[in-house]
C-alpha cells in the first residue's frame, strides 16, 4: 500500500450503528446528550475530584467559595441538552457561566458584588472564553423581573452562601501555624447578601424566597441544583442540606438525590484540639431537585 496516500475511514459518528451501544444517545433520552456509559458514571452519589488550577484560577480564588468550572460543566452536561439555557442567581466569579461556555450552553448569571463580576469578565478575556450575560444586582429582585418577563430556564445551577457569616470563623489571628489561619473574607457588605443575614432562621427565610422564585423560572420537569455545605456553629453541627431540602420539598420540588463532593487538597485544621471533637467539614452537598410534573399535573406550589 502506498504510504503517501491517506487512508479513508468513515466517521463513526455519522452512523449510530458504528458507535458502541453504551456510548449511543438513547432515543428516549430527553434529559441530556450523553451515552449510557457517561450517564451511569454521573449517577455516583460520591464525587471526588482533583481539578487543575485552570480557567483563571489565580483570579477566581479571590472569591472564597469559587467553584471549579469543570465541576459545573459536568453537572450542566448531565442535566441539559445543547439548546438549554442555564441560570445562576449567585454567580460569584462565574464558575457556572464558564462551565456553560465550556460545553456550548447559554447561561445567565446574577451577582450582587460588582467586584466578582469584574473578575469573571477578566477571566473570560484572558482565557478566551465566551462571556455569558451577567447582571449586577440582588438575585431576588432580578428574579422577580425575569418572572414578570416570563423567562424560563432548563436548569438552575447555583452555589449560594451556605450560612450566615460570623465575626470569627477561625481561631484568633495571633497563631503562627498556617492551619490556624484563614483566608475567609465576606462576600459583600450588602444587607441583601444572604450570608449577612442576622440569624440562621432569617437566612433560611431568604433561601425559601429564592426557591419559590426558582420554581416559577424553571420549565416543567427540569432541575434546580443547589450546592451547599453543613456547618459547625455555636458548638453544634448543623445539617444545612437537610434544612434546605425540607424548604424545597415544602414548596413542591421533588428531592431526586444528593451528590457528596470532595475536592482533593482541602486543608485540615486543628478545630477543637486538644479539648473537644470538632469536625473538619471537607465535603459539600450537591442537592438535586426536580420541578416534577406527573400525568400532566404540577404541584400546587408552582
Amino acid at each position: 500500500m502506498r504510504r503517501d496516500c491517506p487512508v479513508s475511514r468513515a466517521d463513526p459518528t455519522k452512523d449510530p450503528t458504528k458507535i458502541p451501544k453504551m456510548k449511543r444517545i438513547h432515543p428516549h433520552n430527553k434529559l441530556n446528550d450523553l451515552g449510557g456509559d457517561k450517564w451511569i458514571f454521573m449517577t455516583q452519589s460520591v464525587m471526588k475530584t482533583n481539578y487543575t488550577k485552570s480557567y483563571g484560577f489565580s483570579l477566581r480564588q479571590r472569591h472564597g467559595a469559587n467553584k471549579p468550572p469543570e465541576l459545573m460543566k459536568e453537572l450542566i452536561l448531565f442535566f441539559t441538552k445543547k439548546a438549554a439555557t442555564v441560570f445562576d442567581p449567585f454567580a460569584g466569579v462565574g464558575g457556572t457561566l464558564i462551565g456553560a461556555s465550556l460545553c456550548g450552553r447559554k447561561a445567565l448569571g446574577v451577582e450582587l458584588n460588582p467586584r466578582w463580576i469584574s473578575i469573571y469578565k477578566e477571566v473570560c478575556q484572558r482565557e478566551g472564553i465566551k462571556q455569558q450575560k451577567i447582571i449586577c444586582g440582588d438575585c431576588l429582585g432580578v428574579m422577580d423581573k425575569l418572572i414578570t418577563g416570563r423567562r424560563k430556564f432548563s436548569l438552575i445551577l447555583t452555589d449560594p452562601p451556605y450560612n450566615i457569616s460570623l465575626s470569627m470563623t477561625m481561631c484568633r489571628g495571633d497563631y503562627p501555624n498556617r492551619n490556624r489561619q484563614t483566608d475567609y473574607k465576606e462576600f459583600s457588605k450588602s444587607i441583601k447578601d444572604f450570608s449577612n443575614s442576622k440569624t440562621y432562621e432569617y437566612y433560611l427565610d431568604k433561601m425559601a424566597l429564592f426557591i419559590e422564585k426558582s420554581a416559577k423560572l424553571l420549565l416543567k420537569n427540569k432541575h434546580l441544583i443547589i450546592i451547599t455545605k453543613n456547618a459547625y456553629q455555636m458548638s453544634r453541627y448543623m445539617l444545612v442540606n437537610q434544612d434546605i431540602a425540607k424548604i424545597a420539598q415544602n414548596r413542591g420540588f421533588t428531592l431526586k438525590g444528593e451528590i457528596i463532593w470532595y475536592q482533593n487538597g482541602v486543608r485540615l485544621r486543628p478545630y477543637g484540639y486538644p479539648f473537644s471533637y470538632v469536625p473538619n467539614i471537607i465535603h459539600q452537598n450537591i442537592l438535586i431537585f426536580k420541578k416534577e410534573v406527573l400525568n400532566g399535573v404540577t404541584s400546587k406550589s408552582f
